[in-house]
């Protein structure tokens, strides 16, 4: 279901019940503001909040992930993805074949500088077994990009494999 479509449902039941904003938000345990985004279609959904106004309408909330990640295509050159991160390598020119000659170094200055969309570049030219592994030897100068990375590793269930130092061992991603 589309969010525009769930917030469409969640407006018919609450007003089936004939509950005005304010009285659903009192019954969920919400806010009349945060249950009028969610019914004009709101895509920042959270799963506790959704799990209260099903609550409060009599509902069970089932979650089902029923499609794949998308792909945008096939790996990108590396003449391309070089392009893309030049502005994140303003101290050395960026060359497309640094991209296999130093992978851990592109990897965590574009963990470290870029955005969302270069990561995704990063999974697609590497891979995401690949780039799981560049993360995971990782490191990195900001405490909160490592905490951030620490979190998806333990996500995916990768350990720290960087331990030399005491140092660095209190810096490693797992406890």
């Amino acid at each position: 279901m589309r969010p525009d479509e769930l917030g469409a449902e969640i407006r018919r039941l609450r007003l089936e019940r004939g509950w005005t904003l304010g009285e659903f938000a009192r019954r969920a345990g919400t806010s009349a503001p945060a249950v009028h985004r969610y019914e004009a279609g709101w895509r920042r959904f959270e799963i506790a909040t959704l799990a209260k106004l099903a609550a409060a309408l009599g509902l069970r909330l089932d979650v089902r992930l029923v499609s794949p990640p998308r792909t945008t295509g096939d790996r990108p050159s590396a003449l391309r993805v070089a392009e893309r991160f030049r502005r994140l390598f303003w101290d050395r020119r960026l060359d497309p074949r640094d991209l296999r000659r130093h992978p851990s170094w592109i990897v965590q200055r574009v963990l470290e500088l870029g955005s969302l969309d270069d990561v995704r570049s990063l999974v697609r030219y590497y891979g995401r077994a690949d780039f799981l592994s560049l993360v995971q030897d990782a490191r990195f100068e900001s405490p909160r990009t490592r905490a951030f990375w620490e979190a998806m590793l333990k996500e995916e269930g990768r350990p720290c494999t960087r331990e030399y130092s005491r140092r660095e061992a209190d810096a490693c991603w797992m406890p």
